[in-house]
């Protein structure tokens, strides 16, 4: 009976831990590594961050949010479109200015900073890193009965060339109108707390039962 009172207590003690050590990242929400290859074409590729949907046509990807494509056919590069005329993070605050589009790790996205839908305007064949990771920023509504903004960030990989490319991760504050940093997930602190606590827990059972 007093083991058993140790181990509620010993696991309400955990649990309050756990809760007490939820990182500031709890809400984001992130899609872990994936492989969404985005074609050297004028479709390219339409992803709904939300769903996870992805596919070479709107229809295909109902509630679609992103767009990244090549504008023209004959000398194909990487150009953003969105659902709306305020997608794509850019830090110059410069529609055209192709630069401003690719982060830096931990750069803020969220409000007070300007997003744009440049399309073929804004060539970013020659500002990406090949060989790389690339981030980029996203300002997204959520599908639902009354729409919410959110804030995203989106890591583009590309090859030895800029039609070798596809998007390998991205994550969403599941807050709305709340800033999330470029390349940021959530932290495993919480869960790995949670694991040694009942480690602990075990083990304390463990000698107390070869004590009696």
């Amino acid at each position: 009976m007093q083991l058993q009172s140790v181990l509620r207590g010993a696991l309400a003690v955990t649990a309050v831990a756990t809760v007490m050590a939820a990182p500031a990242h709890a809400q984001i929400v992130y899609s872990g590594p994936v492989n969404i290859t985005i074609p050297g074409d004028i479709d390219g590729i339409y992803l709904n961050l939300v769903t996870g949907a992805s596919a070479t046509s709107g229809l295909g990807a109902p509630g679609w949010d992103i767009n990244p494509y090549s504008a023209s056919p004959l000398a194909p590069g990487f150009n953003l479109w969105g659902a709306t005329t305020t997608t794509w993070l850019n830090t110059n605050n410069a529609i055209l200015n192709a630069a401003g589009y690719v982060l830096a790790p931990g750069t803020p996205i969220g409000p007070g900073t300007n997003f744009f839908r440049p399309g073929g305007g804004a060539e970013l064949a020659g500002v990406v890193t090949l060989n790389a990771p690339n981030l980029f920023g996203v300002q997204f509504t959520a599908e639902g009965l009354t729409p919410t903004t959110h804030f995203a960030w989106v890591e583009v990989t590309f090859g030895s060339s800029v039609t070798s490319r596809a998007i390998t991760g991205y994550a969403f504050q599941s807050m709305p109108n709340t800033a999330i940093a470029a390349g940021v997930v959530p932290e495993p602190g919480t869960y790995a707390l949670m694991l040694a606590g009942l480690a602990g827990i075990a083990g304390f059972a463990a000698r107390r039962r070869k004590a009696d």
